[in-house]
């Protein structure tokens, strides 16, 4: 048989075992794959569940808030279609379907997993280099034996020493591969443990939330309206002076506005009906509530040019800040009257509260409660600015100036 002849039977040989090693790691992490796959997709489907169940909406009632909404809880692209329809086949890593109500719509989400994406690309990777190699390793005895046979009758007197130097070289490249091997099993661990973390801090917020729903409702809103009600069976069942009389009915008052602003912020844990309600609407809502718990009088004197421009990502702050305003103006200043104003300007939409009240001394450095702190906070947030201009005797103004993008003509 000839060198060339054997050559190319070691060159096979070679081929051969290597490809029957290295495809049979190939497979076992490809069941790998599929195994955590399987399972980040039932985790997904869990997730979807429990923010749905966070707050459920029928069919008809879905927007594009909402949707938004829920696919920012989850992280996914969520879409309501009906169960008639046939399943999405997305490019996805993930995809999940929960149906809802009588069973007529389903909510399909699909979304992108980094982890689970990087390890499909670790996988290519490792299939091109195992093809790669091999070729290397199917030519590496092929090439030896042609220098071979160009070399001096001297040389081809001791051809184990170039065999010696071939199996050398393929004891080498099996060393560099087993230590690339060794690597990308540490960057899938590493992939399965960011999955992980992902999935715990998702499962962590959810929970919160709910839980500090549930300490508002069970705690601190039951205990204010039990007070409320002992203190109006005390106050019918009293005779006391007029004085005081008037103070308890200050003081349940208060009990009512406290327990009012609790149960608003019960409604900011669920999907807000201010984020689905026009600006406008919504602050009328606003004002109301707060003409209602108050005998304070409140004038709206709103541009409609101007309403218009507020961008729609800030309606809640803007309101949240107004009823902040007003809720300072009636209990720190004992106005009488309120007025909100809102106006454009060339490059900005301005927003004002003013009362009647008694005021205050806004000294620079002057420590402030929590609420003026919050006030400022929102407005930075939205990227305007806020100001408070006020004097004992002579009331407060409360003024945001917020920059818009766009105006039109």
């Amino acid at each position: 048989m000839s060198t060339l002849a054997r050559a190319i039977l070691l060159a096979a040989a070679l081929v051969a075992a290597f490809l029957v090693g290295a495809l049979s790691l190939q497979a076992w992490l490809t069941r790998q794959a599929r195994a955590l796959h399987a399972e980040s997709a039932a985790q997904f489907s869990q997730r979807l569940a429990a923010a749905y169940a966070l707050a459920p909406r029928a069919a008809e009632a879905w927007d594009e808030s909402y949707r938004a909404q829920l696919g920012a809880a989850v992280q996914a692209d969520v879409r309501l279609v009906r169960a008639s329809a046939p399943p999405l086949r997305p490019s996805e890593l993930l995809h999940a379907s929960l149906p809802l109500g009588d069973g007529a719509w389903r909510i399909d989400a699909s979304a992108v997993s980094p982890a689970l994406e990087r390890l499909e690309i670790l996988q290519r990777r490792l299939l091109a280099a195992t093809l790669m190699l091999a070729l290397v390793l199917g030519a590496l005895p092929i090439v030896i034996a042609a220098v071979n046979t160009r070399r001096t009758p001297a040389d081809t007197r001791a051809p184990w020493r170039n065999d010696a130097a071939g199996f050398e070289q393929f004891a080498r490249l099996t060393v560099e591969r087993g230590a690339a091997l060794e690597r990308e099993h540490g960057a899938r661990v590493r992939a399965e443990e960011d999955l992980q973390v992902s999935r715990t801090l998702l499962d962590r917020s959810l929970d919160e939330r709910i839980r500090l729903g549930r300490e508002l409702h069970d705690n601190i809103s039951q205990t204010l309206y039990a007070v409320t009600l002992t203190l109006e069976s005390v106050r019918k069942n009293m005779t006391a002076a007029p004085a005081f009389a008037q103070r308890l009915d200050q003081c349940m008052a208060e009990l009512r506005r406290v327990n009012q602003e609790v149960r608003a912020f019960l409604r900011d844990l669920e999907p807000d009906a201010v984020q689905r309600a026009p600006f406008a609407t919504a602050l009328a809502a606003t004002l109301a509530a707060a003409t209602s718990a108050s005998a304070v009088e409140i004038e709206q004197r709103l541009d409609d040019d101007a309403v218009q421009l507020i961008p729609p990502q800030h309606a809640v702050e803007i309101v949240n800040l107004v009823r902040e305003a007003v809720s300072n103006s009636v209990r720190h200043g004992r106005a009488g009257r309120i007025t909100v104003r809102a106006a454009r300007g060339d490059h900005a939409v301005a927003l004002a509260v003013t009362d009647d009240g008694v005021g205050f001394s806004p000294a620079p450095g002057a420590p402030t409660g929590h609420g003026l702190g919050n006030m400022r906070a929102r407005a930075a947030a939205m990227g305007g600015t806020l100001q408070i201009e006020s004097a004992p005797g002579k009331g407060t103004r409360v003024l945001l100036t917020l920059p818009v993008e766009f105006l039109p003509s």
